[in-house]
Formats: C-alpha cells, structure tokens, sequence
C-alpha cells in the first residue's frame, strides 16, 4: 500500500475515533493575515499564497454543494467566484482588501482571506432578495 495512502487512512480513523469532541473545535491556522500578506507580495511565494486562497475558495464552494447534497438547497454560500477567474485575480483582490484593512493584519488570515473574497465575488441575490 503506497505510504501516504496508508497515512490518510490511519488519519481518517484517529479522526472517527476521536468522537464527539473533536467534531466541536475547528482547526484555524495560527498564520496572521499581516504575514499572509508578505507571502503573497514575495515573488517567491506566490504559489504559497495561491493555494492557500484556492483553499479557502474550495472550500466554501465544497461546503456549499455538500449542504445542497444533504437537502440544504438554501444553505448560504460565503462568495461566489466564476469558474474562469484565475488564482492571480483572486491573490490581486485578497491583496487589496488586505492592504486597505490593515487594523484587520492581525487577525488569522484564513477569516481575512474569506471576507476579502465575499466582499470581492459577492453571491447573485435569490428572487426573494436574500
């Protein structure tokens, strides 16, 4: 069995094992946004900083349809971002929003890359406008 396989695996179980209590926290990664925006200005670090946005992109979009599959179809989704809108567009905008928030810098950059997205790519409105 291919060793990383093998790791996912006994990942998945500790997870199941670990009952209810692990189901209560959420992990959110102790990188601040003041940080997170030096990676995304470096160069060097530029596909750091994109996956980590397509990450969160993903999964706001992952949690969206997997609501919709438990028969959630009115599950609100935090943004909506076109299929054909590239990585550099969404890094350009999180750059943006960060740089004009900076009071914001310190606060984790997972919560700071999810509103300069929402405000960035905001959901069409439904007809009853929610």
């Amino acid at each position: 069995m291919n060793t990383k396989i093998a790791f996912l695996l006994a990942g998945f179980g500790l997870m199941a094992v670990s009952g209810a209590q692990s189901a209560l926290a959420q992990r959110v990664t102790p990188l601040q946004s003041g940080k997170f925006l030096q990676i995304c200005k470096n160069t060097k670090s530029l596909q750091a900083c994109d996956a980590y946005i397509s990450g969160i992109a993903d999964s706001v979009a992952y949690s969206k349809m997997f609501a919709k599959n438990q028969g959630d179809a009115s599950a609100p989704a935090g943004f909506c971002i076109a299929t054909n809108v590239s990585g550099k567009e969404m890094r350009s905008k999180v750059i943006a929003w960060m740089t004009a928030h900076s009071d914001q810098l310190s606060q984790p950059a997972g919560a700071s890359v999810f509103t300069a997205l929402h405000d960035a790519y905001p959901c069409p409105s439904t007809k009853n406008g929610k």
